[in-house]
Parts: C-alpha cells; sequence; structure tokens
C-alpha cells in the first residue's frame, strides 16, 4: 500500500506542476499521513501549500470553518460524513489559496465505530478552487486494521484528486446524477454520480470494501481515444513515475 500511495502521489505531483497549481490537504483520522505522503517528493515545495491535522470537532470548526450544525447532538451527519469532507476540503482551500484541496475523515479504528459507522468508513474529498467542482468519496473496509485502514484512506483520497484533476484538465464533464441504489430518500447536497467502473477497480481493493462516490462533476467514459490516469498508472512501474519530470 505505501509504494501504491508514493506511485499516486508522485503522479498527483506531476499534474500539478504541468498546471502550475498548488494542493492543501486537510486530514483527521490519517493523521498527516496524506501530507507526508506529498511531502516525501523532492520539491513538494513548489506545490504544496500547507496541511492541518484537524484531529477534533473543534478543529474542524476553528480551523477550516466547518458548520458547526454537523456536530450537534447525535444525529448524522456527524464528523464522518459527506458535507464535513467537503467542508474541509474547501475550507482549506479558502484558508490556504491553493488551487486543489484533499481531504480525509473516518473511523480508522479498531474503536470508534457504530452500526450506522463502522470502523473502515472514511470520507475523502478533493475540491477545485477555479472550477468550484469536487468529488467527495465514500469507502467502507471492515476488513482491515488501525494502519491499513489509514493507508488505504490516503489511497482513496489521492486518487479522487487525480480522478477530479483528470476530468478538469480534459473538459469531458457532466451532470451525469444518479440516486445510490437502495436509499429511499436523497438529499441535494448528496447526489451519487456514476463512474467508470474499471477506473474504481484499477488498483484493486481489499475483501469487503465497498464504496461510493459523490459530487457535481465526473469525466466521460467516451475520451476520443485518449489514456486516463488509472490506465496510465496501470502500466507503469513506480520506479518509472518517480523519474518523470
Amino acid at each position: 500500500m505505501g509504494d501504491r500511495n508514493a506511485t499516486l502521489a508522485s503522479r498527483l505531483a506531476r499534474k500539478l506542476k504541468l498546471l502550475e497549481w498548488t494542493v492543501t490537504t486537510a486530514e483527521s483520522c490519517t493523521g498527516g499521513m496524506l501530507t507526508s505522503a506529498l511531502t516525501d517528493i523532492s520539491g513538494a515545495s513548489t506545490w504544496f501549500r500547507q496541511g492541518w491535522v484537524t484531529y477534533s470537532n473543534e478543529a474542524k470548526m476553528k480551523e477550516l470553518s466547518v458548520a458547526p450544525e454537523n456536530f450537534k447532538g447525535d444525529t448524522v451527519p456527524g464528523a464522518v460524513s459527506f458535507p464535513v469532507a467537503f467542508g474541509m476540503a474547501q475550507g482549506a482551500v479558502q484558508r490556504s489559496g491553493a488551487d486543489i484541496g484533499i481531504s480525509i475523515t473516518g473511523i480508522a479504528g479498531p474503536g470508534g465505530g457504530t452500526d450506522t459507522k463502522p470502523v473502515g468508513l472514511a470520507f475523502v474529498c478533493a475540491y477545485n478552487r477555479q472550477a468550484d467542482a469536487f468529488l467527495v468519496r465514500s469507502t467502507k473496509n471492515q476488513e482491515g486494521d488501525r494502519s491499513t485502514n489509514k493507508q488505504l484512506f490516503v489511497s482513496l483520497a489521492l486518487e479522487t484528486a487525480l480522478n477530479l484533476i483528470e476530468g478538469l484538465e480534459s473538459g469531458h464533464l457532466s451532470m451525469d446524477i444518479r440516486k445510490d441504489i437502495g436509499d429511499e430518500e436523497e438529499s441535494d447536497s448528496e447526489k451519487t454520480i456514476s463512474l467508470d467502473a474499471g477506473a474504481l477497480a484499477a488498483f484493486g481493493r481489499v475483501p469487503g470494501m465497498e464504496d461510493a462516490w459523490f459530487g457535481e462533476v465526473r469525466w466521460s467514459d467516451e475520451q476520443e481515444g485518449g489514456v486516463t490516469v488509472v490506465e496510465e498508472l496501470k502500466r507503469k512501474e513506480p520506479e518509472d513515475i518517480w523519474s518523470e519530470e
């Protein structure tokens, strides 16, 4: 998992350099692991702005301006939720002035889970300031330990950022919104979008993991001969990624 995250982080760095964009991070349960994966890359100071580890609800509100109503009482959404992941990413962008914000909020375990929010549940978000576009991904892996879950959450966050950048870069965006199967009702802020199944499975998933996408934009499945980020990553070795300028 560590090699995979290094590959994803390096690929994201290359995209940011080509676009002359900067990135900022906002993490909770991963405790700075996402920031570490990015700043392990030499020259990160040219495209990495800053990062926050907002472990408590108070820190999320104070540092990132996440709406207080998300944390009131015992009702949803709560800290591990769609609106909090989005609020963290957007807040980090607004505070830092970066082009892309990436956030992670989840339950790494071994404790802290509930029937509705089990250990292994996380929401990650990538938000772009210029387009006011975002993707939020929710994933649930009930078979990993704390360390594995944290690594997985970082992987998903990096993948989500790459997916959003690719959609914006290609210009193939659509409003192909669908309801999540099994949901009786869906709020305006939690619409699920349909993505290429091959992209979701590009790196393989641990057994028992489920995932879903939420957001406002996606890239087209018809890329007219183009090669997607995930396809490019699949055919490259980690050392090839690191050596690219």
